[in-house]
């Protein structure tokens, strides 16, 4: 039926070797010409107080990246005609020569998202992923989604959004425009992140254990993810952090989440089984 190892002992090496596996193509994702380009480009991005980040949460929620007119034109971007900009605060500062610069207060100032803007594309370090699945594995993880009481349906979501989980309504949201194996990825991915954080603060960790996760239950069915799974994690892990260490912090994590799929993967084989998994 599944290609799990049934034992516990041969459970664990199974996942050691992958987490080996996905851990060796962050690291030497992080020596290539593609990891720079995308450290350059971060570097234009400010890192704005908690009162902006809710300034631009309340003007527009959905926003991912956000920069100035300048800031945009410099990476080759345009913001479109007639947008309307999300006004942000920044500090007013005097400089005088030979004293420290004063905060003379804040004035008022305008930025827009990046889908506000239109133009070249940002260096990123993730490629979406491109061809098909596992026979039939959509429609069995949607089966998974169901026994956790979530529908999943296809949208078309912002760009850069590949998928959603949406606690309030139970929904798992899919791009629908991206090709087979990334739409079933995005959506073992949504499933760590039902399984594992209802509760869980700490975006960056979150988004590890699920990616993480998502590569661990494709690869068991041998699909490899990891064109897309290693510039994803690199991206949340961040510059400076030992991305073995980030990895293997939620071993157990992303254990328990990648055998509940794969068991109820399994299950969804067998109506009998089924039923029980759903219990």
């Amino acid at each position: 039926m599944g290609f799990m190892p049934t034992s516990t002992s041969r459970r664990a090496q199974h996942y050691e070797e992958l987490l080996n596996r996905l851990e060796g193509e962050v690291i030497k994702l992080r020596h290539s010409p593609d990891w720079l380009r995308y450290l350059q480009c971060q570097a234009r991005f400010h890192r704005y107080s908690p009162r902006n980040v809710l300034l631009i949460a309340m003007q527009r929620p959905e926003a991912t990246f956000v920069a100035g007119y300048r800031t945009w034109e410099s990476l080759d971007r345009h913001v479109r005609r007639g947008e309307k900009g999300i006004s942000i605060l920044a500090p007013l500062i005097q400089r005088q020569d030979g004293a420290d610069d004063t905060l003379k207060g804040f004035r008022w100032v305008r930025v827009f998202d990046i889908s506000q803007t239109e133009g070249a594309p940002l260096p990123s370090p993730v490629r979406l992923l491109e061809g098909a699945g596992p026979s039939h594995f959509f429609d069995r993880l949607v089966q998974v989604a169901n026994t956790f009481g979530f529908n999943v349906a296809h949208h078309n979501l912002p760009d850069g959004v590949n998928g959603e989980c949406r606690w309030a309504s139970h929904v798992i949201a899919v791009e629908g425009r991206n090709e087979p194996l990334q739409q079933v990825k995005t959506l073992a991915h949504e499933l760590g992140h039902v399984i594992l954080h209802r509760f869980e603060a700490n975006r960056a960790k979150a988004e590890i254990e699920a990616e993480a996760v998502a590569f661990v239950v494709l690869a068991t069915h041998h699909a490899d993810t990891s064109p897309y799974s290693a510039g994803y994690l690199s991206s949340w892990i961040g510059e400076t952090e030992d991305p073995v260490q980030a990895i293997r912090s939620s071993c157990d994590a992303i254990h328990h989440a990648a055998t509940t799929i794969l068991d109820r993967l399994d299950a969804s084989c067998d109506p009998q089984q089924q039923q029980g998994a759903s219990s």
